[in-house]
């Protein structure tokens, strides 16, 4: 990976017929093939949501809607 270039992954917790997640240690294995030297692992399961141009692109867990977290990274033009 190029110096500043960025790679956002979100996983979606385990939901069945769905997503079976992944382990902390899959998901560095996932960020070192990407190339990545570098990750933050932010709180994970039915708490991901990833919103790209407005939008959720992910499936997010917690009976059918987002849960409020702690943590979030936010990227603006």
């Amino acid at each position: 990976m190029s110096p500043n270039h960025y790679v956002f992954v979100v996983v979606d917790g385990r939901q069945q017929n769905y997503s079976r997640g992944m382990t902390l240690n899959e998901f560095a294995n996932l960020f070192e093939d990407l190339g990545a030297t570098e990750a933050y692992n932010l709180d994970g399961g039915g708490s991901s949501t990833m919103y790209f141009m407005g939008r959720v692109v992910n499936s997010p867990g917690g009976k059918g809607q987002e849960r409020g977290v702690s943590d979030i990274i936010y990227v603006g033009e």
